[in-house]
């Protein structure tokens, strides 16, 4: 018996050192993470279950979709909780942290990193990145689609992955060290999305292969996708697969194709922008690069996204939140200033854009010459505001602004008016800002405006030499 108590008491002992043991792990594990994924705390800090529409995938979507934009065209609030290279088994288990705090009536997923060409971005660190906006049960359990089981380990109980990171903490700023583990309590300005600015100004067709082979999915990877579809379907939320567009290759398309048929079976709804590019007028180069979409085509990917929920109705519990709407004036602005600041000069973007989102557009037009302007320039300079018909009455001069899509002011004499202390004329003489141009002139003076003036687009057309020049390019280079 007395053996038996000895031995009842160096279990115990064992037991109490491996609790403690264990407990110091998981106390001191979040002080040795450094430069940590902190999207996660973002996300957790908006107010629960205010959230419509949710997004997941890797940068594809993280560049394509704009939360900003589908706010502008259905009033909805959406989000991306994107990671770098998302792996889509980690996708799953990121939808369960999101859900822990909203419950979206919609979720969309990219489907990138189900294909070949995803291979290449494929380091372990993708997995932890994503791991690393996750909490609790969820972090712990999306350890286990890791493929290599050591792998596994060190993300599980990731202080074996972050021991030596004492050696790069500043020990003399204890304070940072220890507020490093407290959740942020700012928020993401621009609701995940990330942006990319335009470039290449060239209008290239994206290539879209044909469907040369069969290709058959792996049960592992159906079991991805049922996976995610059951758990939206778990929490009352529609899920649509989207793919971005990218270059994509055969193996891609073969697999892609797979993909789309698979979900067929499952009676979900999926939308493929790349074989839709053309239609919608997304180009290589203008829109996006080889794998990421620029705030272009963000606007169109986004925006056809947003007509789709406008046409389908498919959330029906919108509730309005004032910290949202504060988020999403925000990111609105920082949007319009990328879409339609100086580097934009299609007009027949600008236009539409104008009736979107939040800028000034102002129109100095002198009618005297032959001018010819077409029905659907007409559509556009009325659909901003703007009443004159210059289709069908082009003659005698028209001087007018227009605010939000909204007529401000309008005479057929000069007149001034005064934006964020700037005094702006409109003239014969085109549009000045504090009695000079920004510009040349043309026939037309066309000037977006961003409310506060922090930029400035101006557009003088020329009706002899320049029309409204969308078919014929001038002023891109149309390769």
């Amino acid at each position: 018996m007395k053996k038996f108590w000895g031995l009842l008491q160096a279990g115990i002992k064992v037991i109490l050192a491996a609790a403690m043991a264990v407990g110091a792990w998981f106390v001191l594990t979040p002080y040795f993470r450094v430069d940590r994924n902190t999207e996660g705390d973002f996300f957790r800090n908006l107010p629960e279950n205010t959230l419509d529409v949710l997004c997941l995938g890797s940068s594809h979507m993280q560049f394509a979709f704009n939360p900003a934009i589908f706010y502008a065209k259905t009033g909805l609030y959406s989000y991306v909780m994107g990671s770098a290279c998302q792996p889509f088994t980690i996708s799953a288990s990121m939808l369960e942290e999101c859900l822990k705090t909203q419950d979206p009536e919609a979720v969309l997923v990219d489907v990138f990193t189900l294909l070949p060409q995803s291979e290449v971005c494929y380091a372990y660190g993708a997995y932890y990145l994503a791991i690393d906006a996750m909490t609790g049960k969820t972090r712990f359990h999306a350890a286990d689609d890791v493929p290599d089981d050591e792998y596994k380990l060190s993300y599980r109980y990731d202080l074996i992955m972050n021991h030596d990171n004492w050696k790069t903490m500043d020990w003399s700023n204890i304070r940072a060290i220890i507020d490093n583990t407290k959740q942020r309590t700012e928020f993401n300005y621009n609701l995940g999305y990330v942006s990319q600015e335009p470039e290449n100004l060239r209008f290239t067709p994206l290539w879209v292969p044909e469907v040369k082979y069969e290709y058959t999915l792996t049960e592992e990877e159906k079991r991805s996708i049922d996976r995610i579809v059951n758990m939206c379907r778990d929490a009352g939320a529609r899920i649509i697969f989207i793919k971005t567009p990218y270059q994509i290759d055969d193996d891609d398309m073969a697999k892609l194709d797979a993909i789309w048929k698979y979900i067929e079976t499952l009676g979900v709804e999926y939308v493929d922008y790349i074989v839709r590019a053309e239609e919608l007028g997304w180009f290589m180069d203008m829109d996006g690069d080889t794998w990421h979409n620029n705030t272009w085509g963000a606007e169109i990917i986004t925006g056809d996204l947003a007509d789709l929920f406008n046409e389908k109705g498919y959330v029906t519990g919108h509730k309005t939140d004032p910290t949202w709407e504060e988020l999403e004036g925000f990111a609105v602005r920082a949007t319009t200033n990328s879409l339609m600041g100086p580097k934009n000069i299609d007009v027949y973007r600008l236009l539409d854009e104008a009736a979107t989102y939040p800028c000034y557009v102002a129109v100095s037009y002198r009618g005297k010459n032959f001018t010819l302007i077409g029905d659907e320039e007409n559509a556009l300079l009325q659909r901003i505001g703007f009443t004159k018909d210059f289709a069908h009455q082009p003659q005698g001069n028209y001087f007018a602004v227009v605010r939000n899509g909204e007529l401000v002011q309008e005479s057929t004499e000069p007149f001034e008016f005064e934006l964020a202390g700037t005094k702006i004329s409109l003239g014969y003489d085109g549009i000045l800002f504090d009695g000079k141009p920004y510009d040349r002139t043309g026939e037309m003076d066309l000037v977006f405006m961003a409310e506060d003036l922090m930029w400035i687009n101006t557009m003088p057309i020329d009706y002899a030499t320049r029309w409204f020049w969308k078919s014929y390019c001038d002023g891109w280079s149309c390769e």
